[in-house]
């Protein structure tokens, strides 16, 4: 079967959704019987992700049909310069790499849908939620399925206009000091996104300029090519080492993926962005659009691996790689520690994302990238889960905080009630049970517990680093080891906060089960979360996995690496690279390291075990201190420096160049000087030159009124020689007659 031809669908089902909430959906929600419209909105938008989740199904069997070999389908010549001999197609690149993306985005994606039928009942802008959200799946959609970096980037700008329409959602929202959370929180994520977006063009840039076009094929074969024939390219007539050149390029690379993937520095705006409604965190900020830059990497892996073997350094002696994954490996550590301090619900999840996205940027770096995307996946999966289980949470605790007999403002003291803080739970076990139970499943997946599939996928990243010899492998491999000790750490306090012990408010006390339009996606992601780890199982032995490596026989062993395999260059060129250019690109283990795998789960069980030794007596009322408050070396993570930097000097330091920018340089300086003295004054005094010296003075004083006055003289003098006299005419003919002689003898001769 080939559905290769189908794939503009993926593209087309999210669009019609898009435009027909966008165009109609409010009058189907305002309709005479809301519900009823509520579901026509709601369920068109579900279906046209279903859809296109259902054309990623027939893809994905249609390259397993074809051996792993993908194709290209053009849909049109978007840019063309033929003078210059430039030609970007917009055109669907369908691999093993783009397929996985398409079946997580849509798949996951459909479930954040129906769920979000649920979440979003009554909401008064219910139709244009659901409008932004089909918006989104096309944007990513085009990430992932182009052949170009251009229209790459087109859905990496895309997603990142859709995120912050989305955290905006509810822009009208203030807090207690009167500040626009949401709308505050949709800016400083659209502001600091720009600032990787910066890279990603320079990169672009000089792409061209090197290899003469933007497609994924041409830029890797031909940096290849190069580094084969001597490592050196022509640009302009200068003749640049292709290692720096690529140094540079991964090096932008790199920071757009701190700012997609939320890394070091630019993590900084993912918590905030908690503030948009719980569908908008499970689908943007866990499962897809913060992944956008692991993919880059994955994507561009062979424009690593050249920079790796080229010896091109960085910073020091390190490669571009190498920086990838230590930046990757602190990310998953700092932010795992200050996971540790947070009370939002959401906010525990969303640094826990921050610290799951750099094990995947780690692992690229590392040259793991099946490794990377096999996380991606699981973590889609079980991140996933979490959010739409605390959605489910708060849900419920809203429910029991208006139900409750409790006063609807207030909650015990003059303090606003917050459904998402966890000191206001407890005991939820015995009131939501199916939301308990999965969000066990889930807790235990991102702690890395055997056999969830957190397991597997965070083992196999571990397992790289430890089978490959090297300082930097050595030390990714600590850090995320400690950042996985963390995690077990974090989730043990959350589970132990929200859903043991008793009920320390009344919302708590009187909370409520979600209703099965939302409970019944988070089952299903569940059992995602347990079974996901079958997608790349890994041999039980060391002597099985060679043999049917040398066989060429893995089944369905390792199954995602085969499929990734076919699609990134990276592989398909390693005997290649290794036997001409030199590049050895780093093995994946194909069996389970039990080294690491016992070791791991031991400190993942650790971990939660402190938890529960931590807080299996406090807090046991709103009122109680949270016990690390007392651990102060810890507790000061909860201002960590880059998010206290960041509020302290970067925020400050933007407001005053805001306030430079807009009074100094944009008032006084364009507006009242440039705009008023050069440009209006200027204007005035030549239109009054204009006016008065040259259009009256000179037009109309010498050209107009004085040619009037030459006439009238002129005709004046000629009127006196009209005298009517016969004497004078006669005259006048003498003269005449005079003057021809005198010309002819004396002057024509």
């Amino acid at each position: 079967m080939n559905a290769f031809g189908l794939a503009p669908l993926i593209l087309i089902f999210p669009a019609v959704g898009f435009l027909f909430n966008a165009l109609v959906g409010r009058r189907f929600v305002e309709s005479r019987d809301r519900s009823v419209g509520e579901k026509w909105s709601g369920w068109i938008s579900s279906t046209m992700a279903l859809l296109a989740f259902f054309i990623g199904i027939l893809l994905a069997a249609s390259l397993i049909g074809n051996q792993f070999e993908g194709e290209t389908i053009v849909l049109f010549n978007w840019i063309v310069i033929p003078a210059a001999d430039f030609l970007v197609q917009w055109a669907m690149q369908i691999d093993g790499l783009s397929v996985v993306m398409i079946l997580v985005v849509t798949g996951v994606g459909s479930l954040i849908h129906i769920y979000a039928i649920g979440y979003m009942h009554g909401d008064p802008d219910f139709s244009r939620f659901f409008a932004y959200l089909n918006l989104f799946l096309f944007l990513m959609l085009i990430l992932v399925t182009a052949n170009n970096y251009l229209m790459l980037f087109v859905g990496w700008e895309g997603v990142g206009l859709c995120s912050y329409l989305l955290i905006g959602f509810w822009f009208d929202r203030v807090n207690q000091k009167g500040e626009w959370m949401n709308a505050n929180a949709a800016r400083k994520a659209f502001v600091v996104n720009r600032i990787g977006d910066f890279g990603m063009i320079l990169a672009m840039i000089i792409l061209f300029w090197a290899f003469g076009s933007l497609n994924f094929d041409v830029i890797f074969s031909s940096a290849f090519e190069s580094f084969v024939e001597g490592g050196e390219i022509l640009i302009y007539g200068t003749t640049v080492s292709l290692g720096v050149l690529l140094t540079v390029v991964t090096a932008l690379f790199l920071l757009g993926a701190t700012g997609k993937s939320a890394q070091i520095p630019l993590y900084v705006w993912l918590p905030d962005a908690m503030a948009g409604p719980t569908p908008v965190s499970a689908l943007i900020h866990a499962a897809t659009m913060v992944t956008a830059g692991v993919y880059l990497i994955v994507r561009s892996g062979l424009l690593f691996e050249i920079a790796r073997a080229s010896g091109a350094t960085l910073i020091a002696s390190l490669s571009t790689s190498d920086v990838v994954a230590l930046t990757g490996a602190l990310t998953a550590v700092l932010a795992g520690l200050i996971a540790f301090t947070q009370y939002d619900i959401k906010k525990v999840l969303a640094y826990s994302t921050v610290s799951q996205l750099g094990f995947m940027i780690a692992a690229a770096g590392m040259g793991a990238y099946v490794a990377a995307m096999f996380h991606l996946v699981a973590h889609a999966f079980f991140k996933a889960l979490l959010f739409l289980s605390s959605g489910s949470v708060i849900h419920g605790l809203e429910h029991g905080h208006h139900h409750g007999h409790i006063p609807n403002d207030h909650q015990e003291g003059d303090e606003p009630f917050d459904p998402q803080d966890m000191r206001n739970m407890g005991g939820l076990r015995q009131r939501m049970k199916k939301t308990f139970w999965v969000y066990v499943i889930g807790a235990l997946a991102l702690a890395g517990i055997f056999p969830f599939a957190g397991f597997w996928s965070k083992d196999e990243i571990l397992a790289h680093g430890s089978s490959n010899p090297g300082p930097i492998f050595n030390t990714v491999y600590i850090m995320l080891t400690i950042a996985a000790v963390f995690t077990a750490f974090y989730m043990g306090r959350q589970l132990l906060m929200v859903f043991f012990r008793k009920p320390r408010t009344e919302a708590a006390e009187h909370a409520e089960e979600s209703p099965p339009l939302m409970t019944t996606p988070l089952i299903i992601l569940a059992v995602f979360s347990v079974l996901a780890g079958l997608m790349n199982f890994p041999f039980l032995s060391e002597t099985a996995a060679h043999a049917a490596e040398e066989a060429h026989e893995l089944g369905y062993f390792l199954y995602l690496e085969q499929l990734l395999e076919g699609a990134l260059p990276v592989y398909e060129l390693e005997a290649e690279l290794e036997a001409i250019a030199g590049i050895n690109v780093p093995d994946t283990p194909l069996s389970i390291v039990y080294f690491v795998a016992i070791l791991s789960t031991i400190l993942a069980l650790s971990g939660l075990v402190v938890a529960w030794l931590v807080y299996r007596r406090r807090p046991d009322s709103v009122s109680d201190p949270d016990p690390m408050e007392k651990i102060k070396p810890i507790w000061w993570f909860g201002i960590l420096p880059l998010n206290t930097l960041y509020y302290k000097t970067i925020v400050p330091g933007y407001n005053w160049l805001s306030r430079f920018l807009a009074d100094t340089v944009d008032w006084r300086f364009w507006h009242d000087w440039f705009h008023d003295r050069v440009i209006r004054d200027s204007y005035v005094k030549s239109s009054a030159w204009l006016s008065e010296r040259f259009d009256l003075g000179f037009i109309d004083g010498f050209l107009v009124d004085g040619a009037g006055k030459a006439t009238s003289w002129l005709a004046t003098a000629l009127r006196a020689t009209q005298t009517g006299y016969v004497r004078n005419y006669a005259l006048a003919v003498f003269i005449g007659v005079i003057a021809l002689l005198v010309w002819f003898i004396y002057i024509a001769n």
